[in-house]
């Protein structure tokens, strides 16, 4: 497992961020995103929220600052006609790495979200 390139933060609830429909990520977007975003920080209900943007992807997230874990991330959709859809890659992702509940809560940490993301950043 390698270290790779600095992400903002030491942990990422990644299952939790990438396999919730809702929240409009793809691991494309998500790993060119988070890899080359800038963001402003900003303090809402006991949560850091950042304000990232990025040349792929806007996107909004919380970090839990005791643990400086990233626990839900949602790309904006606000202005833009459709909301990004999950792709097989990330669908297949999500049902081998994050069906077991253990799974679903688990930290990912920087070197491991760099081995998920590695394969995405040459695309």
């Amino acid at each position: 497992m390698a270290d790779g390139p600095g992400l903002p933060q030491e942990r990422y609830k990644l299952c939790n961020v990438v396999c919730k429909p809702r929240n409009g990520w793809t691991l494309d977007s998500f790993c060119k995103g988070n890899y080359n975003a800038v963001c402003l920080k900003s303090w809402r209900l006991g949560y850091r929220e950042n304000r990232c943007v990025s040349p792929y992807v806007e996107f909004k997230e919380r970090v839990m600052m005791e643990t400086a874990t990233v626990v839900d991330s949602v790309v904006v959709t606000r202005g833009k006609l459709n909301k990004p859809q999950m792709d097989n890659a990330t669908r297949s992702f999500c049902f081998k790495r994050c069906d077991d509940t253990f799974d679903k809560e688990k930290d990912w940490t920087a070197a491991e979200v760099w081995d998920v993301c590695r394969h995405h950043m040459d695309s």
